[in-house]
């Protein structure tokens, strides 16, 4: 892994981010208080860059490559969008970290080390955490609704299932008398 140092003044960066489109609803200065407390973090393939059970406040927006987030054995997401947002749960809840992730192909991240987020950014402060949680809000919400989509799915496949048993019990297409819930 190679880190830059903080990113604070970079207008390099700033007009990279400015092209994300997680990123285009914030003014400059908004982006700039991200710089303050910012890295841009480079993995090849393989590297690990979050592990299960840490515990750090850092929190990452894909710039570009491919991650893979990981739950015990089963993975958990693929991300390979343009400022997509992981590793904000331990930064909300400050618990230690509940999964791992890993590069799949050489990527490129922002890292946002948002501990003692007053004392680096004093008169900025507001302003940052705004912005994250508002990003963080929006993450949640995208990650909510296809979770939802995911349960009506499952619970269609249910019934169906559930209308098989049914008919398998019952051959002679006899009414049972069995609620199903």
């Amino acid at each position: 892994m190679q880190e830059t140092g903080y990113l604070k003044e970079n207008k390099k960066v700033l007009e990279l981010l400015k092209r994300i489109k997680k990123f285009q609803a914030f003014s400059d200065d908004d982006i700039e208080a991200f710089l303050e407390v910012g890295k841009l973090k480079s993995y090849e393939a393989g590297e690990t860059i979050i592990s299960k059970g840490d515990k750090d406040q850092w929190v990452y927006f894909l710039i570009s490559g491919q991650v893979k987030i990981v739950k015990g054995e089963k993975t958990f997401a693929i991300l390979e969008g343009g400022g997509d947002l992981f590793g904000e749960m331990g930064v909300i809840d400050g618990a230690p970290r509940s999964a791992s992730v890993w590069a799949l192909a050489r990527t490129m991240v922002l890292g946002l080390d948002c501990s003692n987020l007053d004392h680096k950014l004093k008169d900025n402060a507001r302003v940052f955490q705004y912005a994250v949680f508002r990003l963080f809000a929006e993450t949640l919400a995208e990650r909510l609704r296809q979770t939802d989509e995911e349960l009506l799915k499952l619970q269609e496949e249910l019934l169906k299932k559930d209308k098989i048993i049914a008919q398998l019990k019952n051959p002679n297409n006899q009414e049972d008398e069995t609620i199903w819930v």
